[in-house]
């Protein structure tokens, strides 16, 4: 069963002076329920955009020439922030309010909807998911960056997402925090049978964490490519990244990208 489908999507962007460019056209795919898939592509091709247009915070182009023009997440057409669907960004220090706590960052979208009681036993599920459950009362600036993204992510969690929408989530990241904030998103993959679609430049990355790789190329942007990624879970960075199923996935994925076919 689809958790997202994708017909036909046109997406325009604006600029300082008003102009619309039309970014996205004829994007179509679809995402499975508890399926991890990576979207790539060259800087400014839309890939924000896209993911922007699944969590309902930008509108497809309402001069579509196709009446088949559709984003549906669950069975039920997007039109405005999905429920079940978190979003978490690349940029964490200005997600993250300094005033608050961990635990108060991490409770902020379930205020209003959970009791006292509730949201506690939601944000400590999701801290000790993240392994920060020991830095509950802890500032964000008290933290390093890794764990301030961890905060980040504990916070999409906390709400139980079905699906996780991520831009390039840890592109600030030193490559040893990567790797490990990497290894700790494929546990919680595992563990919760969330769906992810994950956007990043990485294409190491992008293949080691995912199902499918989706390449998008042109001006404005479609599909070019979907690539599977045949590596068995569980995945490890050592053996993974050596297995034939992951060279043979990185070399489609960069052959597409910088079109040495």
């Amino acid at each position: 069963m689809a958790e997202y489908e994708c017909l036909n999507l046109r997406a325009e962007v604006g600029s300082r002076r008003g102009a619309k460019r039309l970014v996205l056209d004829g994007v179509s795919f679809e995402v499975g329920a508890g399926e991890f898939v990576s979207i790539m592509g060259r800087s400014g091709v839309g890939k924000t955009t896209l993911l922007r247009v699944l969590a309902g915070l930008h509108e497809p182009s309402a001069d579509s020439p196709t009446s088949d023009c559709m984003v549906r997440f669950s069975d039920e057409a997007v039109a405005g922030p999905p429920e079940g669907v978190s979003l978490v960004f690349q940029d964490y220090t200005s997600s993250l309010l300094p005033w608050r706590s961990v635990a108060r960052n991490v409770e902020l979208p379930l205020e209003g909807r959970l009791s006292k009681a509730d949201r506690q036993v939601r944000v400590t599920e999701a801290l000790e998911m993240v392994g920060l459950a020991d830095r509950h009362d802890a500032q964000p600036f008290e933290l390093s960056g890794g764990m301030q993204q961890r905060v980040q992510l504990a916070r999409a969690l906390a709400s139980r997402p079905a699906a996780l929408l991520m831009d390039e989530p840890f592109g600030a990241l030193d490559a040893l925090t990567k790797a490990d904030l990497e290894d700790q998103l494929l546990e919680i993959f595992t563990a919760t049978g969330t769906t992810v679609v994950f956007v990043t430049h990485d294409i190491e990355e992008a293949v080691y964490l995912s199902d499918r790789v989706l390449v998008l190329d042109g001006s404005p942007a479609k599909i070019v490519a979907e690539i599977p990624v045949e590596s068995p879970r569980p995945r490890t960075q050592m053996h993974t990244r050596e297995s034939p199923e992951f060279l043979r996935a990185r070399h489609r994925v960069h052959e597409v990208i910088f079109g040495t076919e």
